[in-house]
Formats: structure tokens, sequence, C-alpha cells
């Protein structure tokens, strides 16, 4: 795991992370202790139910746990 001296440090290498940056996932707040983040939901995200897919809920879990 990389160790991050800002949040802003960190925002910049995810810019890298083309799968996080086209589902929308950003870094809100990056601390030692937990990371914030957060991503903008779209009809994209969303089951044939409307519901949110998982796999949208693992990446953004994911793109957290690699923070």
């Amino acid at each position: 795991m990389a160790v991050y001296n800002s949040t802003e440090e960190a925002r910049e290498e995810f810019k890298n992370d083309k799968f996080a940056t086209i589902n929308g996932v950003k870094l809100d707040e990056l601390t030692e202790e937990y990371s914030i983040c957060s991503m903008e939901l779209t009809d994209n995200h969303k089951n044939a139910y409307g519901g949110v897919m998982g796999g949208a809920i693992f990446t953004l879990a994911d793109f957290a746990f690699a923070t």
C-alpha cells in the first residue's frame, strides 16, 4: 500500500485509474486512519430494477481500500 503525504498527492496518482475515473469515483478525504470516497451515481450504475449494481458498490469500496 502506498503512503501519501496529502489527499491531493493521492488524487494525482489515482487520476491514472481509468476504471475508477470512468465510473465517477472521487477521493474526498484521506488521513492516516481512513479515506472517504464518493461516486456520483448515474443510470449507468443501476440494474434493471433501478437499484445500484453491486459492481458499482464494490468499485467504490475497492478504490477506498486502495487508498
